[in-house]
């Protein structure tokens, strides 16, 4: 987390390039880039007609869920140096419309159509927009997206789908992340990309992998592939505190997930795990799981060790 600390404190293009390569693994990520405005009156600042829009960050990935299909983040990053505002509505929706406004413009860009012609054997490019919310004052764990999830937009917009990434969210990737790879090793840690029903082409080659793919960013719930020790470990990063009713819908979730029978050990990581506390409760909803082996090998963790936690 010391890294994050650091780099929050610093211009929003070096959060950028520190979560997403650092973090979640994305080596070509390119930074400051403009594209033309096609829609100068609709998209206009205050008076005057928009010209061109600045994009912050851009990914460009073959999908690893769903074949012959490029995945592209065109990312937007709002820092502030303050406190998240205690009514976040009206700069959200601003940073938010600027974002939409980007991604209308990218799709018919030539910097689009140039992303597109460096990929062979694709059928449809999927765009996602990543608004990266971050705060320097605020503390690490604060969230805005609740505060903000209400908020109605007209039907006139065209855009895909757009992930809100803000303190919380941030947090949760890099103190998952960076500690599993600093415990295990980095070269030994990689990403899983389960079974979507979309991807067979891809997994017969590739069922994981060092980039987080870009629908992970959605996702409160990471798997990841750990190999070290001539075994490998499946592990499941969890965002949420440890809540009994919450494992239990995970163990059921890790049953169904097509990557157990390779794994020795299963890891399900929480941010608040506590062995003296919660261990009961672990037993408690193993016992609702008869004798499958898969409880023999599963291991209750905390995303970082402390003395209470060894």
């Amino acid at each position: 987390m010391g890294e994050w600390s650091k780099s929050v404190g610093e211009q929003g293009e070096k959060i950028v390039e520190y979560l997403f390569e650092n973090v979640l693994g994305y080596k070509t990520i390119r930074q400051n880039l403009t594209i033309n405005c096609n829609n100068g009156e609709k998209h206009k600042v205050k008076e005057s007609p928009k010209t061109t829009h600045g994009i912050d960050g851009l990914i460009t990935v073959n999908s690893t869920l769903e074949d012959k299909v490029l995945d592209v983040g065109v990312i937007s990053v709002k820092f502030t140096s303050n406190e998240y505002p205690s009514a976040p509505k009206g700069d959200f929706k601003k940073h938010l419309m600027d974002l939409i406004y980007t991604l209308e413009c990218f799709e018919t860009s030539k910097l689009s159509s140039e992303v597109n012609k460096n990929f062979s054997n694709i059928t449809k490019t999927d765009i996602t927009g990543i608004l990266v919310w971050a705060s320097n004052e605020s503390d690490l764990d604060s969230e805005i997206v609740s505060k903000v999830s209400n908020l109605s937009l007209g039907s006139e917009y065209h855009f895909n789908r757009i992930v809100v990434l803000d303190n919380s969210k941030i947090s949760f990737f890099v103190n998952l992340i960076e500690n599993v790879k600093n415990k295990y090793g980095e070269k030994n840690v990689s990403f899983i990309y389960h079974n979507s029903g979309l991807n067979s082409i891809g997994l017969q080659s590739k069922s994981y992998g060092e980039f987080l793919p870009i629908q992970y960013l959605f996702s409160d719930i990471i798997p990841m592939r750990i190999e070290a020790d001539n075994k490998v470990d499946f592990l499941i990063g969890i965002r949420d505190n440890f809540k009994y009713e919450d494992f239990l819908r995970i163990l059921s979730f890790i049953k169904s997930f097509d990557h157990l029978d390779s794994s020795n050990n299963v890891i399900v990581s929480f941010p608040d795990y506590n062995e003296t506390k919660n261990s009961e409760e672990v037993k408690k909803a193993l016992s609702f799981f008869g004798n499958d082996s898969f409880k023999s090998n599963l291991i209750v963790t905390k995303h970082t060790l402390d003395f209470k936690n060894r």
